[in-house]
């Protein structure tokens, strides 16, 4: 089954934090927050302020406190690759799979 991802920056919420907004096939599912100062992803609200303790460590990859959320999964690994590969927020980052 075909899908897409998109990862837009929504603005800095900090000098090493940014609120991205994260939708697959053009669906708004979640807002991610990349701090690079806490080294992790959390997904956070509208506002940028962190939701839950789910997190992806962005040091050695590892998922904490997730329990089934493929979304956060999917989106959260694909946000942290993007950036250490650039080693900066991109404005927009688009995946199609199928």
């Amino acid at each position: 089954m075909a899908f897409s991802l998109r990862l837009t920056f929504v603005r800095g919420v900090s000098s090493s934090a940014f609120l991205f907004r994260a939708e697959v096939d053009d669906e708004v599912v979640l807002h991610l927050l990349l701090d690079r100062e806490a080294g992790s992803v959390r997904p956070a609200d509208e506002d940028g302020r962190p939701v839950g303790v789910r997190r992806l460590d962005l040091n050695d990859g590892t998922f904490h406190s997730v329990s089934a959320d493929e979304n956060f999964v999917l989106l959260a690994s694909y946000l942290a690759a993007q950036w250490r590969k650039t080693g900066s927020p991109q404005r927009e980052v688009r995946k199609y799979f199928g």
